[in-house]
C-alpha cells in the first residue's frame, strides 16, 4: 500500500510539473511595494455604461474615461517612488515557469528592455524598415498576473489541455477559449526611446499632418521632425530650438526640451548590461545615441499600449509623447485629473472593431506612432489607418503572424487565425508568444 501511494504521489508530481493538471490557486492578495490604481479614477467602470458608449459610438465619454484611467495608473505610489504602473508585474515575472510561490517577495522595480512584438516576424526580431528597433518591456497589475499563474496559462501544457477542453467560443465555434480575465486585469506595453547621459539626443516626433499613410510605412526614421532632448540643462526656454542630426539628415531649429518633459528613468550598469545583451536594442542604441548604452544614460517614455478588461472585448488605449501636447484631436477631452509629464501625452483609443467610423465611413482607426505607424499595406491599409484591437482580436494559439494588418469585422473564413480547432487567448498576443 505504501508503494502505491508513493506512485500514485509521484504521478500527481509529474502531472502537476507537466501542466498536465492545474496547482490550486496560491496568491490570495498582492505583495509588499505593489500598488493598483487607486480610487477615483472611474476603474474599474461599469461594463454596461462602457457598451452604451461603444455601441452609440460615443468617442468623448470613451476618451474621458480612458484618460481617467491613464491619470489613475500614473499617480504617483504611495511610498513616494514611482508611479504605480512601475510597481506591477513584468512579462518575465508572469510567464516564468517555476512555482508560484505561496507569498510574493516585496516589489522591487526591475526594468528588462526587450524589442516589442511588432517588430518580430516569423523568423526572429527583423524590422521592417532598415536599421529600426525599440526598448519595450511589458507589465501586468495583479489581477491579470495572477489570472495567468492561477489558470496556468504560462504554461504550453495547460494551453494545450484548453484546446482540447476549453469552453467553445460563441464567435468562433470552432474555436475553444481560455478562462476570460476578470474586469480589473490590465496589461500595459512601454515604449522608452534612449537618451544620452552627456549630449544633447534626437528623439523623431510624429506630426499626423507630416507623416500621410504610406504602402511601405512610415517608421519613425522616417519622420519629418525630430526634438532635440538635452539632459544637461533644467532651465530651457520653451522656445528653445538648435540643430541636430538624425539618421545621417540635418534637421534645423529642432525644438530643445529638457528631461522634465518626460517621464525618464537613469539607467543602472546592470539594466544597460542586460539591454544591449538584446540585438535589437543595440541597433536602437546606435540609432539614436551612436554608441551603446551606458550607466547614467537616460530612457524616457515615448509611449505605451494599455489595454483594461473592462468589457469583454477589452478597452483599448495608446499614448505617445509630444512636445505640441495640446493640439488637435489626440489631446481631447483630457481632464484635470491627468497631472505634470503625464499632460504631455497624447492618446487614441477604440472601444470596438469598426465604431466611431472615420469621416470616410471606414471602420474606426486607432494606433501607437512608435509601434504600429512602420506597418506596410498588406492590402487592407497601412499602419497609419490600423486598429490595435483588430489585430490583438486574432491572439491564439498555436501562435500565428500578427500581419497582415486588417480593419473592421476579421475574415473569419479565410483568417487562419481563426482556423478549426483554435484556442482563443482573450485578446492577449503575450499567451501565445510567451508560454513555455
Amino acid at each position: 500500500m505504501k508503494t502505491l501511494k508513493t506512485l500514485l504521489f509521484a504521478m500527481v508530481v509529474a502531472m502537476l510539473a507537466s501542466g498536465l493538471i492545474a496547482a490550486a490557486p496560491q496568491q490570495t492578495g498582492p505583495p509588499q511595494g505593489y500598488f493598483d490604481i487607486p480610487p477615483g479614477f472611474d476603474f474599474p467602470a461599469s461594463k454596461q455604461t462602457l457598451e452604451q458608449y461603444r455601441s452609440t459610438g460615443n468617442l468623448p465619454a470613451q476618451r474621458l474615461h480612458v484618460w481617467k484611467v491613464f491619470a489613475g495608473m500614473t499617480q504617483l505610489s504611495p511610498d513616494g517612488k514611482y508611479p504605480v504602473f512601475e510597481t506591477w508585474f513584468s512579462e518575465d515575472e508572469t510567464f516564468q515557469t517555476g512555482p508560484t510561490p505561496q507569498g510574493l517577495a516585496p516589489r522591487r522595480v526591475l526594468r528588462r528592455f526587450r524589442q516589442p512584438n511588432q517588430f518580430r516576424t516569423p523568423t526572429g526580431f527583423e524590422p521592417q524598415a532598415a536599421g529600426s528597433a525599440l526598448l519595450s518591456f511589458v507589465l501586468y497589475n495583479f489581477a491579470a498576473y495572477n489570472h495567468i499563474r492561477n489558470n496556468r496559462l504560462h504554461r504550453v501544457s495547460q494551453l494545450e489541455g484548453f484546446l482540447q477542453s476549453g469552453t467553445q467560443d460563441p464567435k468562433v465555434p470552432q474555436n475553444r477559449d481560455i478562462p476570460a480575465f476578470p474586469p480589473q486585469a490590465v496589461s500595459l506595453k512601454t515604449v522608452w526611446w534612449p537618451v544620452a547621459k552627456d549630449k544633447v539626443t534626437p528623439m523623431p516626433i510624429w506630426d499626423p499632418d507630416a507623416n500621410p499613410a504610406k504602402p511601405g510605412g512610415n517608421d519613425y526614421t522616417t519622420w519629418a521632425r525630430v526634438v532635440a532632448v538635452d539632459p544637461t540643462r533644467t532651465d530651457i526656454p520653451p522656445d528653445a530650438a538648435g540643430d541636430i542630426s538624425f539618421m545621417g539628415k540635418m534637421f534645423a531649429k529642432s525644438h530643445t526640451v529638457g528631461l522634465s518633459a518626460f517621464y525618464h528613468v537613469v539607467l543602472d550598469q546592470q539594466t544597460a548590461s542586460n539591454a544591449m545583451q538584446d540585438p535589437g536594442i543595440r541597433r536602437a542604441a546606435q540609432i539614436a545615441l551612436g554608441r551603446g548604452l551606458q550607466a547614467g544614460d537616460y530612457t524616457v517614455l515615448a509611449g505605451t499600449h494599455m489595454t483594461t478588461k473592462e468589457i469583454d472585448d477589452w478597452v483599448w488605449a495608446t499614448f505617445w509623447w509630444h512636445d505640441r501636447p495640446s493640439d488637435g484631436p489626440f489631446a481631447a477631452d483630457r481632464p484635470d485629473l491627468v497631472k505634470g509629464v503625464w499632460r504631455d501625452y497624447l492618446m487614441s483609443d477604440s472601444f470596438d472593431l469598426n465604431l466611431p467610423r472615420e469621416q470616410d465611413g471606414r471602420p474606426h482607426v486607432a494606433f501607437n506612432p512608435w509601434l504600429e505607424a512602420r506597418f506596410r499595406d498588406g492590402g487592407n491599409g497601412a499602419g497609419v489607418v490600423s486598429n490595435c484591437m483588430n489585430c490583438h482580436n486574432r491572439a491564439s494559439y498555436p501562435g500565428v503572424a500578427f500581419l497582415p494588418i486588417y480593419r473592421g469585422d476579421p475574415d473569419l473564413q479565410k483568417d487562419p487565425a481563426f482556423g478549426v480547432r483554435r484556442l482563443r487567448t482573450d485578446f492577449l498576443w503575450s499567451i501565445p508568444d510567451q508560454s513555455q
